[in-house]
């Protein structure tokens, strides 16, 4: 070891308060990078062990093929490993309740099945030969057939047929008829054989069996030779999963891939969502760095301050610049040999006690027996230790400049920091008038040595930066979250469909109204419908969406544009409601001869053609007109519905016309006859859906239900009321809301099996978001403390340097009061400064936060101006305390001591 870092060594072990501090600053930074890359990693590691329980380990598939398609995936050298699962056929599931689901599907499965795929047995054991079987649970739950281990089954196995034509577990067993009521296909099981099986276990409900699939899934082993006959079901896992896409395209495979389990690992079909992951997380990682590097610089600042001395000693004595920044460091990688590992430590030690005690919502969230505990993985500790690493070099390399720049004989006389010229230096008048002599040598002070203050404008500056960009990177990300994951704000949904019941649907709508914990309800009608408009009056945006254009393409060349609408039909009282809330006039928009319609438009959904949420406002402005085209009025006769017919082998559109007379004799006439256009004004133009509106695709015109027959003047007089209710619910408690709706439905006389609680069903997304919502916080309140304890840090050392001169200064005369005019003053300079050069800097660091969220979700650029109010407030309450404590150690000394003191 050289003699200067012995030098090294020896100072840092007689300055042992400063290095204690020193090894806490970067144990805190090397602590705060580790848990962030630490709880990153085991985030990833428990969405893919969950995407894994739930979907299977394999990254694509092909369904429904020969046997030759298995084997040309498994001779492929970028294949890992492959399953498949023959399709054997189905047997009737004999006493099944299940009117829609009558079969037992068994499908025989390959070595290392249940290995990848999601087999979860619940009770007994896999099967280990194709005489024994293995059932799912859901046979008895959902189709009420019991069997117990040990059980033997004989079943005839055959294959479902429909007009001659072998159907399959993605063709369901039913379809919806016109009034909306499951009915059979028609089909008919063409067995071909008979086979007993042993019955060796239960497993949970596979993830690979549709909702909608006709059969329940029995597992048995495959057949030991293939059957060109049959069918087989492949899934496999590629050698590098960024290959499942191509791979899947270059043999055309007919299924898909795992998209979970590929996310989770790294890969994505979307660029922009990777791309949206990877800005984000360097954004945050550079926000630590940022607020560390500050921190930890102060300390390096101060031991370089209190060595300059000893540093001009061994310059003259003949030591090099090279070695004296070699001195700083050697201190640099001293502490860090200390800090980082401490700072590792205590950062795994810190997640890993936070994931034990928020596991069990994540549990529950999930609805997986998977805990979520703390993944330490050598990627996310060598990232840490790289990181802080750097974050100490930058630290050090700041002052070891200083430290080499000054020459042997101003670093033994420590004059360097203050260096009055001949030049008279010039104050405001102002500041003289405001703060007196003790304003104006503050502010001569601040001319003559700006380096000193500069360090602390710096610090705040850091702090407001910081603590601004965290704010937004939460907004931002709780913005997408939630349009993500609640695009819809009722609680409850019936879908009621008007025949012959106890009540109107006003008089139901007054019951529904006194149920438990119901808050508010509305009940709407509604048509999709195309909607023309001239162009001008629609936003580029919109012009150049499939998703809001309804064949875009046929309108290129057009002054018009076409775009995907509804018509809806709103409640009396909502409507008016409505009116109310947006300030618009009842007269114009509740007229039986011209009302106004109230349009609402941009609505976000998952574009698929770009990868990423999108907000799309497709309207100009209010004001405006439609075309559309709607059934015309035919005496005797009301219009029901425009539906589907067949004709010659093709389906085409008509139109169905009931007959006023109440017989059966019904008008059908294709929509070339039946459809006139009509123009329809619209009024005010809103982007705040009400509750009982959906996040939908299109635009929305909105008209009360009681003009219905001016917009479909061809319901008639004694049109039935066929259309559609949707009653919409917002709740104090759903749970209990859902029960008493339910009551109240089947009083009516219709089945409550149509009462949808939403809350329910989205309660775990809203809990997702909730769990997220704390963390963010929870990272603006660490950074606003690093950001606090760094200007306190820094403005302290600051003061305690300026001790000698607090001392001169009371040996002349100045006062208690001549003193906190001149801190006063010096706090407006610290604030001010730092606020003009961090409030601009904030406002770029928001934008290129909001350029990396539009990557995965469309939306506009706003400053967070909350935090940047809080910001402002804060830097003064942070600069007044801190100044205050400071000055409370000064005030205390005696002057010459202090003057006697020759350290800094």
């Amino acid at each position: 070891m050289s003699i200067l870092n012995k030098v090294t060594l020896n100072s840092l072990k007689k300055n042992k308060v400063r290095t204690a501090v020193t090894i806490i600053g970067i144990m805190l930074s090397a602590a705060m990078i580790c848990a962030v890359t630490t709880f990153v990693s085991s985030m990833y590691n428990y969405a893919y062990q969950n995407a894994v329980y739930r979907e299977g380990d394999w990254h694509g598939s092909s369904l429904d093929g020969e046997w030759s398609v298995y084997e040309k995936i498994i001779s492929s050298e970028k294949i890992e490993k492959a399953v498949y699962g023959e399709q054997l056929g189905y047997a009737i599931a004999e006493d099944c309740k299940n009117e829609n689901k009558p079969y037992i599907y068994i499908l025989g499965a390959s070595d290392g099945f249940e290995a990848t795929m999601p087999v979860h047995i619940i009770s007994g054991k896999y099967p280990k030969s194709n005489a024994e079987i293995l059932l799912p649970a859901h046979l008895n739950e959902n189709g009420g057939v019991s069997y117990s281990i040990g059980d033997t089954l004989t079943l005839q196995i055959g294959d479902r047929v429909s007009e001659g034509y072998k159907l399959w577990q993605n063709t369901p067993y039913y379809m919806y008829d016109e009034s909306g009521e499951a009915v059979p296909i028609g089909e008919e099981l063409a067995v071909r054989e008979i086979r007993a099986y042993t019955v060796v276990g239960f497993y949970e409900r596979p993830e690979f069996e549709e909702i909608t699939a006709p059969g329940y899934t029995a597992l048995t082993l495959a057949d030991n030779s293939p059957n060109t006959d049959r069918l087989y079901s492949v899934w496999f896992r590629m050698k590098n999963a960024k290959d499942v896409y191509d791979f899947m395209e270059e043999l055309s495979l007919s299924g898909s891939w795992n998209s979970s389990v590929l996310t989770y690992s790294g890969v994505s079909i979307y660029s922009g969502f990777s791309t949206m992951l990877t800005s984000l997380a360097a954004i945050v990682i550079g926000l630590i760095m940022f607020g560390s590097v500050s921190l930890i610089y102060n300390a390096f600042s101060i031991s370089v301050s209190e060595r300059t001395k000893q540093f001009g000693l061994l310059s003259s004595v003949g030591a090099t610049k090279k070695q004296l920044r070699r001195m700083v460091f050697f201190e640099a990688f001293a502490v860090s040999a200390v800090g980082i590992p401490l700072g590792i430590t205590v950062g795994i030690g810190g997640i890993a006690v936070t994931l034990l005690l928020i596991g069990n919502k994540f549990e529950s969230l999930m609805d997986y027996p998977i805990p979520l505990r703390v993944n330490v993985s050598l990627t996310s500790v060598i990232i840490a230790v790289v990181v802080a690493l750097v974050t100490v070099l930058i630290s050090a390399w700041i002052p070891s400049k200083r430290a080499t720049r000054i020459s042997a004989v101003e670093a033994i006389r420590q004059n360097l920091d203050i260096n009055a010229k001949g030049r008279q230096v010039k104050t405001s008048k102002l500041t003289y008038k405001l703060f007196g002599l003790s304003g104006m040598l503050a502010s001569k002070y601040y001319k003559r040595s700006k380096k000193k203050y500069r360090a602390t404008v710096v610090s705040l500056f850091m702090s407001i930066v910081l603590f601004v960009s965290a704010s937004a990177f939460t907004d931002y990300l709780m913005l997408s979250l939630n349009d993500g994951y609640s695009s819809n704000s009722y609680d409850i949904l019936y879908n009621h469909h008007h025949v012959d019941n106890k009540w109107t649907e006003d008089e139901l709508l007054a019951q529904f109204k006194e149920d438990a914990a119901v808050t508010d309800a509305a009940y709407i009608a509604k048509e999709h419908i195309g909607l023309l408009f001239d162009k001008d009056d629609v936003t580029g945006t919109a012009l150049q969406n499939s998703r809001v254009m309804a064949n875009r393409e046929a309108y290129i060349n057009t002054p018009e544009a076409m775009l995907r609408g509804q018509i809806i039909f709103v409640d009396d009282t909502a409507y008016r409601k409505l009116l109310k809330a947006n300030g618009l006039n009842e007269e114009e928009y509740l007229s039986p001869k011209e009302p106004k319609a109230v349009a609402i438009d941009g609505n976000t959904y998952f574009d698929e053609e770009i990868g990423k949420y999108v907000n799309v406002k497709a309207l100009q402005s209010g004001n405006v007109t439609a075309t559309v085209s709607l059934p015309k009025k035919i005496e005797g006769y009301y219009y029901i519905w425009i539906s589907e017919k067949e004709n010659n082998g093709t389906y085409e559109d008509y139109v169905r016309y009931g007959n006023n007379d109440g017989s059966e004799n019904d008008l059908e006439l294709p929509v070339s006859e039946a459809l006139e256009k009509r123009t329809l004004s619209i009024g005010a133009v809103i982007y705040e859906r009400p509750f009982y509106i959906e996040n939908q695709e299109g635009i929305m015109l909105l008209y009360p239900i009681s003009l219905k027959n001016y917009v479909y003047t061809a319901y008639g007089d004694n049109w039935s009321g066929e259309l559609n209710y949707y009653y919409y619910f917002t709740s104090s408690d759903h749970s209990e809301s859902g029960k008493a709706i339910k009551s109240t439905v089947s009083e009516n006389g219709t089945s409550p099996n149509a009462v949808y609680n939403y809350a329910e069903a989205q309660e775990e997304n809203r809990n997702i978001v909730l769990i997220i919502q704390v963390f963010s916080y929870g990272f603006i309140v660490l950074i606003s403390l690093i950001a606090a304890a760094n200007v306190f840090n820094t403005i302290s050392t600051n003061i305690s340097l300026r001790r000698r001169e607090f001392a001169m200064l009371k040996s002349v005369g100045m006062t208690a009061k001549g003193f906190n005019r001149m801190m006063n003053f010096e706090c407006l300079l610290y604030g001010t400064r730092s606020l003009l050069y961090g409030l601009p800097v904030s406002a770029g660091v928001t934008y290129l936060i909001h350029l990396a969220v539009s990557e995965g979700y469309t939306t506009g650029f706003y400053l967070p101006w909350v935090a940047i109010g809080i910001a402002v407030l804060s830097v003064f309450a942070v600069v007044f305390v801190t100044m205050m404590y400071s000055m409370r150690k000064i005030k205390k000394e005696n002057p010459i001591d202090a003057l006697k003191n020759e350290n800094l």
